[in-house]
């Protein structure tokens, strides 16, 4: 009994030190809860006292009020030169090349001969193919006669009927071989060197043997963005009434002008440049623009009208768009604005500015709204 109870003190005593030792980490744990609260918060309102400085800090700043101006737009656009037409002349029959009917690098016409492949026995395929057809019809001829005084079955007659069609169709494509045989321009263009020589077997359906580009006219590619398009169709629909004027910069650096045929643009925008073809058809009577040609062009307006702008240096952009820093009584002003076109140095501004406006033109992303600054007259 004596050692039980010995042991239940023990235990009791064990379970308070316990506690004990229990209670002090809790008292550790909330006086570090404290402390970081306390740190904390002291960092916060360092933060926060250290912006409020930087917002009563004086910033210098350069102003200068937007201009109207007389704007004349000029773009450029880097353009391909693309054939309408390309075609790769190929054989359509098999045979020795007898002839080649043109010369390398010439403008060759639409169903003007190139080659000849092995004519005379297509040819003679045909006067074949005729005297076969020429024959049977003659027995189909006596047959009938015999069916007619029932000495024929109907099968037979038949059979003769369908000998006739066969026939036919054996002339028919001896014709087709023989009119293939005559390799001739599908369309009209420039065609480049022959590929095969003269005595050479090709097989129908095989390399290619030249290859014709059309030069007149041709078709100028370039990328723009939807805006543009839009601004672009609606001129040429002018007509003649079209303030704007095309030019191309070639690859020697002269300048030459375009009156398209045509202006039209791609059926859908690239989901990864957001910008659309648009394509300038161009007659190109000169054949100074070749397929393949990269060149600049030009696009500009014959008239001007009087537009706001402001410096591009003055124009920052966030997530919400572009903006400039209105300064009003040594406060600077975060202010939105919808720009137009880029014009020399500066942007066009459609929407959100007057020439009363004072606008900061130096260290405009280093302001924020609400900011008092020191500001000084840019010279003119």
């Amino acid at each position: 009994m004596n050692k039980q109870k010995i042991m239940e003190k023990m235990s009791k005593l064990g379970t308070k030190k316990n506690l004990t030792r229990g209670g002090k980490i809790l008292a550790i744990l909330l006086v570090g809860v404290i402390l970081g609260f306390v740190i904390g918060s002291k960092f916060v309102a360092a933060k926060i006292a250290k912006a409020m400085a930087a917002m009563n800090r004086e910033v210098y700043v350069t102003v200068q009020a937007p201009k109207i101006e007389n704007v004349t737009l000029n773009k450029k656009y880097i353009a391909k030169v693309e054939a309408i037409n390309a075609v790769d002349i190929k054989p359509q029959v098999s045979g020795y090349i007898e002839e080649i009917l043109f010369e390398d690098g010439s403008e060759v016409q639409e169903g003007q001969s190139l080659y000849n492949i092995e004519k005379r026995r297509y040819a003679a395929n045909v006067a074949s193919a005729k005297a076969n057809l020429m024959q049977i019809e003659n027995d189909y001829k006596r047959q009938q006669a015999l069916y007619k005084d029932k000495m024929l079955p109907k099968a037979e007659l038949e059979v003769a009927e369908a000998n006739v069609a066969k026939a036919k169709a054996a002339l028919d494509l001896a014709e087709v071989d023989l009119d293939h045989a005559d390799i001739e321009a599908p369309i009209s263009g420039r065609i480049g060197k022959t590929l095969v020589s003269k005595g050479n077997f090709v097989a129908s359906g095989g390399a290619n043997l030249a290859r014709i580009v059309q030069m007149q006219p041709v078709r100028i590619s370039m990328s723009v963005t939807d805006k543009e398009r839009l601004n672009a169709v609606r001129e040429m629909a002018k007509g003649t009434e079209s303030t704007m004027h095309l030019q191309a910069q070639i690859a020697d650096g002269t300048i030459i002008d375009i009156e398209p045929n045509k202006v039209y643009a791609d059926n859908e925008v690239s989901t990864q440049t957001a910008t659309i073809p648009l394509y300038i058809e161009y007659q190109n009577a000169e054949n100074l623009l070749i397929p393949g040609n990269f060149i600049n062009i030009l696009i500009s307006e014959t008239s001007s009208k009087e537009e706001i702008t402001v410096p591009q240096v003055a124009v920052a952009q966030d997530g919400n768009g572009k903006y400039v820093m209105v300064i009003n009584e040594d406060v600077a002003e975060q202010r939105y604005v919808e720009l137009g076109d880029a014009f020399k140095d500066r942007f066009v501004v459609k929407n959100g500015l007057t020439v009363q406006d004072k606008i900061a033109i130096t260290g405009v992303q280093k302001l924020s709204n609400g900011q008092k600054v020191k500001a000084t007259e840019a010279l003119e």
